[in-house]
């Protein structure tokens, strides 16, 4: 007889963990040698090994999964599982109902087992690193729905009327940090289709591009004003000067600092 989770708890030793209304993020630990028996989980899940390495089995199938494999397994799914001589960690990312409903998302999710390999999903890696740099500020919507528009069976019209109102907003509205959700909202779009829609015409996610315009005004700013980079940083709607320091320093390699002192010399 298999084993219930209910939502929220996983085998192993929890040693970081954040949740909202939409998804738990923890990282469990597992003992070498370590066999858990036949269970399922209430709610559906991904799950990242970081390190380590075990067996997954069920009834038709046993596979080897390695550091950096990624499994989606739906919500009811039997498994069993066996850790090597190896400690092993996981990253997982659960699925909340209530929050499936309100992202409208329910329905979009895989059906089955999904196995995938290490760095298929570059939204899931990025998700993991912020994680555990940071696992207390770490907001994982946007990375979910990139990964839900990539493995979702998406058809994208030709012409978007909303598009433009999209970009727009990212463009000017720089008080105010826009997530798919909130885009979605404004514009009566799927958080989905919004966010393969984006990727699809302007080749990078919106996170990405709402950083894009972000650099773009600290540049604008300056050019045009003798403002202090920490005021031009909040001006730009960038969190604190580091983080508009990496950000300016990855669109234009060099920091906002050695971009005036080179514009006043």
């Amino acid at each position: 007889m298999s084993i219930i989770l209910s939502p929220g708890h996983y085998f192993g030793k929890e040693q970081q963990f954040n949740e909202n209304a939409f998804f738990k993020l923890n990282i469990t630990a597992y003992q070498p040698d370590t066999h858990i028996d036949a269970h399922y989980h209430e709610n559906a899940y991904l799950s990242l090994l970081i390190n380590g390495g075990y067996q997954e089995m069920n009834r038709r199938t046993e596979d080897e999964v390695r550091p950096g494999e990624l499994l989606f397994r739906p919500a009811g799914y039997t498994h069993a599982n066996r850790f090597r001589e190896q400690p092993g960690r996981c990253l997982n990312i659960e699925f909340k109902q209530s929050g499936l409903e309100q992202l409208t998302l329910k329905g979009s999710l895989p059906r089955q087992l999904m196995i995938y390999k290490p760095g298929a999903f570059n939204d899931l890696y990025q998700l993991l690193y912020a994680f555990l740099k940071a696992p207390a500020n770490c907001l994982p919507e946007e990375y979910i729905v990139n990964w839900l528009s990539e493995v979702t069976d998406v058809k994208i019209a030709s012409r978007l009327p909303w598009f433009t109102q999209a970009k727009e907003m990212l463009q000017n509205e720089f008080d105010t940090h826009h997530t798919i959700q909130s885009i979605a909202g404004r514009v009566f779009v799927h958080p989905i289709y919004l966010a393969r829609a984006f990727k699809e015409k302007e080749g990078m996610t919106i996170g990405n591009y709402q950083l894009k315009m972000r650099a773009q005004k600290a540049m604008e700013l300056l050019f045009t004003t003798r403002l202090p980079v920490t005021d031009i940083a909040f001006s730009a709607g960038f969190s604190d000067t580091s983080h508009l320091i990496r950000v300016f320093r990855a669109f234009y390699q060099c920091t906002p600092h050695q971009f005036r002192r080179q514009l006043n010399s």
